[in-house]
């Protein structure tokens, strides 16, 4: 879910959560005859709300971010130590799957990054997830993707009902000017 829909929906259940306080507390004080205490109420109320959602849904956002600096370093590092920068090649496309443990599930978010001055890559990257033991556990095939040269993005997520600590992975397609 990007960010703005996540803002889109959020505002719109911190109206819906802001109004019910806010149309309660005025029908409340109204019952007393306080209208300005009521309108009052009403307004905080709104506004209280949008701000709780509001910031929960920056921290969410400022974790997503951390995340992303994060294992864009790890490329950064897997470069330095196996990329060949004199040459274009498939040496220079790395890639980082970092385990996201939830409740019920473990989300593998996947970054990629293209260190190939002049070439992009276009295919898919199909991803081992292995136990401590070093076994399959199972396999993801990304979609079809295009990395242009010196581009780094996160290009998705898998679910999986456990966490395994590591991955291998293989490119599926092709370097192309």
């Amino acid at each position: 879910m990007s960010f703005q829909s996540l803002y889109f929906w959020g505002n719109i259940v911190g109206v819906s959560i802001g109004l019910f306080v806010a149309i309660s507390t005025f029908i409340h004080y109204r019952k007393l005859n306080q209208t300005g205490r009521a309108i009052r109420w009403f307004i905080g109320s709104l506004t209280v709300c949008l701000i709780f959602v509001n910031g929960l849904i920056k921290i969410v956002e400022i974790m997503d971010d951390h995340m992303r600096k994060e294992a864009f370093e790890l490329l950064d590092e897997s470069f330095k130590e196996r990329g060949d920068p004199n040459n274009e090649s498939y040496d220079n496309l790395e890639i980082v799957v970092t385990p996201d443990k939830q409740r019920s599930s473990t989300s593998y978010n996947i970054y990629v990054a293209n260190f190939n001055k002049q070439y992009s890559y276009k295919g898919k990257i199909k991803i081992t997830i292995r136990n401590k033991k070093d076994k399959k556990v199972f396999t993801h095939v990304t979609e079809t993707i295009t990395i242009k040269p010196g581009e780094k993005k996160e290009i998705e997520n898998t679910l999986y009902d456990t966490w395994h600590p590591g991955y291998s992975w293989r490119w599926l397609g092709e370097l192309k000017k």
